[in-house]
């Protein structure tokens, strides 16, 4: 049943693709970046848009982003300068919406560019390979890409829809220089940054934070991602009794109901944030706190961004090595806390992520608070 629902979703993109009817005129100078992917692929992803616009190679070009709604906010307060246009896409709803694919692949595809850019290492071939495909323009550049999003037919037939594919290194590599790796090859020089990077003006909230505060992020994309809240308040005590913070609970609208249960096991007083802040108040809540402790997903990019003193991040082992840990390199101030699995096995670390480079089956809960507990001791 499920492969028969996936052949159905096939011949009805099929249908839609051949409504669609690309414009053939292009504008002089105009340069069409993708990237559509999450919250956390953008963090390790926009120090490289001022790059691209201040590029000899690029500096004439009308730069327009087609990114995900998602980040919306973010990019617009970060990346406004660089940035000529925006157009943006709901992920969820291109997926499943019909008449939503097809009203943006109409819109998308009713401007050519000179160039299209779509730099994400794991093409998608139903999100930015289709849009790159649809879209009239000179060039069109992506990466050679690996087969994490991509049947290997899907590659093979989608990596014609390019007239330029930039190759990249098969052995695994931390997102950020992967994305360097990419733009170093697209302007053929050397670029000097070594971590992702992000920069606040002073900003009043609407909402007062305490002082010594340590966040405990709860959210992550998948389940299979997330703490249990029991534990997560276990570690909340410790770091309340032992080293004096204050609580900040930080997630979105899908943590409310452990936000909820976190008040069963925490005695104490703390500041739930979690679904109350935009993702710029966010940023200014990591910025002022003096700790994180999260599941692996945008928080902990978005701390080390800001350069926070120590981040603590619990992870399955889902994409090691791609998405965490940051190499010693980028910074010193990361903390994992591994499944003990991947404990017993850090020796060959190569090797882990091999073998975890497309799944994880390991529970997160079995992770114990000791463990983080130790690691907090041992950094703070």
């Amino acid at each position: 049943m499920f492969k028969f629902k996936i052949v159905i979703k096939h011949i009805i993109y099929w249908f839609i693709n051949l409504l669609i009817k690309p414009s053939k005129e292009i504008q002089k100078n105009s340069l069409l970046l993708i990237r559509i992917d999450a919250i956390g692929d953008y963090v390790l992803f926009r120090n490289f848009i001022e790059i691209l616009k201040n590029n000899n190679k690029f500096k004439a070009y009308k730069i327009t982003l087609l990114g995900n709604i998602a980040w919306k906010n973010l990019s617009l307060e970060l990346d406004n300068e660089y940035i000529d246009q925006f157009i943006w896409l709901d992920r969820d709803k291109f997926k499943s919406d019909l008449r939503y694919r097809y009203k943006k692949l109409k819109k998308f595809t009713a401007q050519g560019y000179e160039i299209i850019l779509s730099p994400v290492y794991s093409r998608e071939y139903f999100y930015a390979d289709t849009i790159v495909k649809h879209i009239t323009a000179i060039e069109k550049i992506g990466s050679r890409s690996d087969i994490s999003n991509l049947n290997v037919w899907q590659k093979n037939n989608s990596d014609k829809y390019y007239t330029k594919l930039i190759s990249a290194k098969k052995e695994i590599m931390f997102e950020f220089n992967r994305n360097k790796e990419f733009f170093e090859k697209l302007i053929e020089e050397n670029i000097n940054i070594l971590k992702p990077k992000i920069y606040l003006n002073e900003k009043k909230l609407s909402f007062n934070l305490p002082q010594n505060y340590a966040i405990l992020f709860i959210g992550a994309s998948k389940s299979y991602k997330k703490w249990d809240i029991k534990k997560f308040a276990v570690v909340a005590k410790y770091l309340k009794d032992n080293y004096g913070y204050k609580i900040v609970l930080c997630g979105g609208v899908k943590d409310l109901k452990e936000s909820k249960s976190f008040k069963q096991y925490f005695n104490g007083e703390y500041l739930d944030l979690v679904d109350k802040t935009t993702l710029i108040e966010l940023l200014y809540v990591i910025n002022k706190g003096n700790i994180l402790i999260s599941n692996e997903t945008v928080a902990p990019h978005i701390a080390i961004a800001l350069d926070m003193k120590d981040v603590f991040v619990i992870h399955n082992g889902l994409n090691l090595g791609r998405f965490a840990p940051y190499p010693q390199n980028l910074s010193e101030n990361y903390h994992i806390i591994c499944h003990p699995e991947i404990k017993k096995d850090l020796g060959d670390f190569a090797k882990l992520c091999n073998r975890y480079r497309f799944e994880s089956n390991l529970n997160i809960n079995e992770i114990s608070e000791e463990s983080v507990i130790e690691k907090l001791d041992k950094a703070l």
